[in-house]
C-alpha cells in the first residue's frame, strides 16, 4: 500500500494518462485484434495469431510491425513503474506510433495481394485499418492516441530550471 501512495506522489497525472493508453493498447492486442481468413475460415486473431499468420513471405514485415507495437505497449507499462521521467515514455510512444502507422499502411496491400483484389472474402480492395480490424485493433489505436496525449501533456508541463527560479 505504501508503494502505491509513493507512486501517486512521484508520478504526474500526465504519466498516468500515458499508462492508461499503454494498458489499453496492451489489452487491445490480447483480445481479437485482426479479422483474417485461414484454413478455418474467417476468425478473430489476437497479436499472436496475427503475427504467426503474417510471418511468411512476402508479408513477414507485417508480423514484425505488429509485435514491435505490442512490445512498445509492454515497455511503456514497465517504464511507468521504473522511471520518474517522461523521456522513455516519449521514445516508446514515438516507436509505437511509427510502427503502428507502418502496419496500417502495409497490412491492407498484403491482404489484397494474398486474397486477390476481388475475392469472396474481400469483395472489394481491403481498406487500410477498417477492412481487417476487430475490436482489439480499435482499442490499440485508441490506446496509442491516449499515450500520445499523455506524453505531449507531460512534455508541455516540463519547465526549465531557470523558469522556476524566475517565478520564485
Amino acid at each position: 500500500m505504501k508503494y502505491l501512495e509513493t507512486l501517486k506522489k512521484e508520478r504526474s497525472i500526465d504519466r498516468f494518462i500515458f499508462l492508461a493508453g499503454m494498458i489499453l493498447a496492451f489489452i487491445g492486442f490480447i483480445i481479437p485484434t485482426f479479422i483474417l481468413k485461414d484454413s478455418d475460415g474467417t476468425v478473430l486473431k489476437n497479436v499472436f495469431g496475427a503475427a504467426s499468420y503474417f510471418n511468411k513471405a512476402p508479408s513477414a514485415y507485417n508480423a514484425t510491425f505488429i509485435v514491435i507495437v505490442w512490445l512498445c505497449s509492454i515497455a511503456g507499462i514497465v517504464l511507468f513503474f521504473i522511471t520518474k521521467t517522461i523521456i522513455g515514455d516519449i521514445i516508446v510512444t514515438l516507436l509505437a506510433l511509427a510502427f503502428e502507422i507502418a502496419s496500417v499502411v502495409s497490412i491492407a496491400p498484403s491482404l489484397s495481394d494474398i486474397f486477390g483484389a476481388y475475392s469472396s472474402f474481400y469483395p472489394q480492395p481491403v481498406l487500410p485499418f477498417f477492412g481487417y480490424t476487430s475490436v482489439g485493433g480499435y482499442l490499440v489505436l485508441l490506446g496509442i492516441i491516449v499515450a500520445i496525449v499523455g506524453s505531449v501533456l507531460g512534455a508541455a508541463h516540463i519547465q526549465h530550471p531557470s523558469q522556476t527560479k524566475a517565478a520564485a
